[in-house]
């Protein structure tokens, strides 16, 4: 059994099979592909469904091998269009000792123009034998993805990598990147929101440039390499920093609001974040601290109101 919620939209102005392809994109991806079965119309409809979500549930699998999981995934692409994914996500747990030549392929058959969120998520093994294909961003095929979310893998962009230019949101979790591959990565988001970095254990330095008029969060985390941080965004307003501290440059145009860490190793971390922070983010409204290491507590977590 299966309950989804339809929009409202006016159904009479449209074609058949049109609504037929609304009403699979949204059902889970397993019941979709079951109901292929019952006829071609339903069997056309599947084949544009434009969310593709691979785990070990969506596929109906419990614990199984490799090869069960690399052949519903095959079987899967193989029917589908080549045009229609919006959204597609990989997620590998630790049985699935899937090789990366058929991660690969599948991300060339799914990764077309059009495609809006791209979600890879591979057990920590993975992390420096995997590179994700930047290539499969090229001609076009990246320009319209918003969300980008790897865990797990290398990624390298070159110097004038400009393949996303519509990203709006980058999450790196255990990504092997280094600080100018991240900057040339970025330097060409114009679209960039939000962006998010955890235990990319590579980055030394981490830049973000004025033209990132858009930017306004962003999220580091246990990036234990990392020693500055320098934004010169002009709409940068949100800061979550966990780690040990760093040096945080705010350039004038900044206007970080809203700032929040966490230093877990450091003695007298309130001190520290109390004197120091507010000098360097002159338009700071809200500062909370966390510290596990402070000698009068195990763990404090305090919020400062800056007026």
């Amino acid at each position: 059994m299966f309950a989804f919620t339809i929009p409202v939209i006016n159904y009479f102005s449209m074609p058949v099979q049109d609504i037929w392809c609304l009403v699979h994109s949204l059902m889970p991806l397993c019941d979709s592909a079951h109901s292929a079965c019952v006829s071609r119309t339903f069997l056309r409809s599947w084949r544009c469904h434009p969310k593709l979500i691979f785990t070990e549930e969506t596929l109906g699998l419990k614990r199984t091998e490799a090869r069960d999981f690399t052949s519903r995934v095959n079987q899967i692409l193989k029917n589908h269009s080549d045009t229609s994914v919006k959204i597609l996500e990989f997620v590998f747990d630790d049985c699935n000792n899937v090789n990366t030549c058929h991660l690969n392929s599948w991300l060339q058959k799914a990764v077309t123009p059009g495609i809006e969120k791209i979600t890879l998520f591979l057990p920590w093994r993975y992390r420096e034998e995997y590179n994700f294909p930047c290539s499969i961003l090229l001609d076009g095929r990246g320009n319209s993805i918003c969300y980008l979310d790897l865990t797990n893998c290398a990624f390298h962009p070159m110097v004038g990598f400009d393949c996303l230019r519509s990203l709006t949101k980058l999450r790196l979790y255990g990504v092997c990147i280094t600080g100018d591959e991240l900057g040339h990565l970025i330097s060409n988001c114009f679209a960039l929101e939000e962006l998010q970095v955890w235990c990319c254990m590579e980055l030394i330095c981490l830049t973000i440039p004025f033209w990132l008029q858009r930017l306004s969060c962003l999220t580091v985390s246990e990036c234990n390499m990392l020693r500055v941080i320098e934004s010169t965004a002009p709409n940068f307003t949100t800061l979550d920093f966990f780690g040990e501290p760093v040096q945080l440059v705010l350039r004038e145009s900044s206007k970080v609001k809203h700032l929040k860490v966490g230093y877990s190793y450091k003695p007298n971390a309130v001190s520290y974040a109390i004197t120091k922070l507010p000098s360097i983010a002159p338009h700071l409204q809200t500062l909370a601290i966390y510290s596990s290491s402070e000698v009068y507590s195990e763990a404090s977590i305090i919020i400062f109101q800056c007026l």
